[in-house]
Formats: C-alpha cells, sequence, structure tokens
C-alpha cells in the first residue's frame, strides 16, 4: 500500500487493536516483522493466486488475512479464488464458513505504466454475488473504509486511487473513524444536475462542480465510497430532484458507471425521472496508452464534467 503511505500507519494500528489480523504482500515493512512476527506478516513470493489462495484458507481458520496486490490489475490474476472461492463460501457451506479477508490495490495513477497496470477494474467485481467493493474518494475515507474492511465478515476488495495522496489532510486521514459501508457522502448540494464520481475522479468532478457553482450552476455531487453495497437511495433521491445524472471515473463507462446506471433503472420511477439525461465523463472504452502525450486523453478533466452538466441542461428541441 505504498500508494498511500497513511493506510500503513492505519493498518498498523488495525495490527495492534486485532491480533486476529494477518498481512501478505510481496513487499512487508521490517518494523512490522519485528513487532507482530513473520507468523502475521508474511512475505511472500510474486506469486498473486497463492497469497490470496493462502488468505482464502487462513481466513477460513478465524483469522483475518490482508492481502496487498500492489496493482489493481493484478485482480484478474486471482479471479478463481476470489471469485469460485472467497465469495462463495458461505453461500456452499450454508454459513458454515466465511472469508474475512482484505484484498487492496492501487488503480490508475499518473505514473506511465501502460496499459497492464493501468486499469480500475472494480465494476467487474460489483457483479461478482458477496464480494463488497470499497472505491474511495479522499484519502480520509480511504483510512475510514480500511478500518471498516478489517471489520467485514466476508471479503472486501478496496481500490485506491494514487492520486489520493496528493493535498492529502493526514491528520483528518489518521483519526478518520470506520465509516458504514453503503453510506454515500454528498460533496457539493444543488438541484441543476447529479454528478456522481468515483475514487480518483472525485478530485476532478469537485473542481468541475466548483467552477459551475462559481457561474451560478449548482449540482448534487454524491462520491458512494462503496460500489457494493451501493447507496442506491441517496442517489436516487438526488436524481428525483434533478432529473441530471453524469457519471463520472477514471475507469471506462462500461464498468462501473454502467453498474450503477442498471442499478438506478430498477428504482420504479426514476427511468422516467431522468428522461435520458444521463452522461457519462470516463476513460474511452480502450487499454490505457503508455505515452503521456495520449494517457492524458483518458482522463475526466473539470471541463468535461462542467461541460457534461452544460449540455443537460439544455433546453430539448
Amino acid at each position: 500500500m505504498n500508494e498511500l503511505a497513511v493506510l500503513d500507519v492505519v493498518l498498523e494500528d488495525e495490527l495492534r487493536r486485532d491480533d486476529s489480523l494477518v498481512f501478505l504482500a510481496t513487499s512487508t515493512p521490517p518494523q512490522w516483522r519485528r513487532e507482530f512476527g513473520e507468523a502475521r506478516i508474511r512475505t511472500c513470493a510474486i506469486s498473486e493466486q497463492a497469497m490470496v489462495g493462502a488468505a482464502v484458507g487462513a481466513a477460513m481458520t478465524g483469522l483475518r488475512p490482508v492481502v496487498d496486490l500492489n496493482r489493481a490489475s493484478f485482480s484478474f490474476l486471482v479471479m478463481d479464488q476470489l471469485v469460485n472461492h472467497a465469495a462463495r463460501l458461505h453461500y456452499l457451506t450454508d454459513g458454515g464458513y466465511r472469508a474475512p479477508m482484505v484484498v487492496t490495490s492501487a488503480t490508475r495513477g499518473r505514473q506511465q505504466l501502460g496499459p497492464q497496470n493501468e486499469q480500475c477494474p472494480y465494476g467487474v467485481f460489483m457483479q461478482i454475488p458477496g464480494i463488497r467493493v470499497a472505491v474511495p474518494g479522499t484519502a480520509e475515507d480511504a483510512c475510514a473504509l480500511l478500518r471498516s474492511a478489517v471489520r467485514e465478515n466476508g471479503p472486501v476488495m478496496l481500490f485506491i486511487a494514487p492520486e489520493l495522496a496528493r493535498g492529502a489532510n493526514l491528520r483528518a486521514a489518521l483519526t478518520a473513524p470506520p465509516v458504514p459501508f453503503g453510506e454515500a457522502v454528498f460533496r457539493h448540494r444543488g438541484d441543476a444536475a447529479t454528478v456522481v464520481a468515483i475514487g480518483g475522479a472525485v478530485r476532478p468532478a469537485v473542481e468541475g462542480v466548483a467552477a459551475l457553482a462559481a457561474q451560478g450552476v449548482d449540482c448534487d455531487l454524491i462520491d458512494p465510497r462503496t460500489l457494493v453495497p451501493l447507496d442506491v437511495e441517496a442517489l436516487a433521491s438526488s436524481l428525483r430532484r434533478t432529473g441530471r445524472l453524469v457519471l463520472v471515473d477514471d475507469g471506462p463507462r462500461s464498468g462501473a458507471p454502467a453498474q450503477i446506471l442498471s442499478a438506478l433503472y430498477d428504482v420504479p420511477g426514476l427511468p422516467e425521472a431522468l428522461g435520458g439525461r444521463v452522461a457519462f465523463v470516463c476513460a474511452p472504452d480502450s487499454p490505457v496508452p503508455s505515452t503521456p502525450a495520449l494517457e492524458q486523453y483518458t482522463w475526466p478533466e473539470p471541463q468535461a464534467v462542467a461541460a457534461a452538466v452544460r449540455r443537460l441542461a439544455e433546453p430539448r428541441q
């Protein structure tokens, strides 16, 4: 979890609080190995499948593993362990076994790591029953959700955007208490539109909504914080009032934005309230390029958020 070092401090605090917590990663802090012992701090070979498989077995015995996958792209390497085992255990055993484990990873950053490493796959895991998915939009919420995740009784995927470290309020992050899963937060209030921003896209959405507010156009800006469970009621209550939806994400629109829109369209009366007034400010449905000259066109920018709101607010012909 080197992308946001404050998370290391929070996890260290949680390791002291709960003796059942164990940590698995390909690189572990030496001071943790000295304080907690190598039985709890496991430095693993570079095999994501082995780490997550071991974590599933450890969770079945009563431990609470935290696995650091490093990059979110590596989550595709452990689909069997996560999807067919961790997510299914309580179904397959009629509640006899559970897998209280946390898998952390970093999503896209401005590091030019290329198409194999710069991915936001949380939309994929929204489709897997039995896995909780947390994607915080601030460093404070990242710490709060980590504290919540290690207390959950089933598998949690915690996706952290490297951008959260930029300008983070470290004092607020370190002191943030656990927050309930499934509770969205409003970053701004207004009636012009509902802007829903995910993870690393929260910052540009905040900037775009602030630019609109300076021009007298106020929007609801909602950060879901967790995608599973999703606070559908908070989103729906806003949309009943605004009638316009802008979805903002560092990943492609076919991922989490599509899943959120699908969930909202199950709410009675909401499709009619929206009337097709939906816009996406997301990465294109293509691999992320390595070159900075091309990658700059794949980020959701504040001006694109503002433009999407204005476009939806235009009178229909």
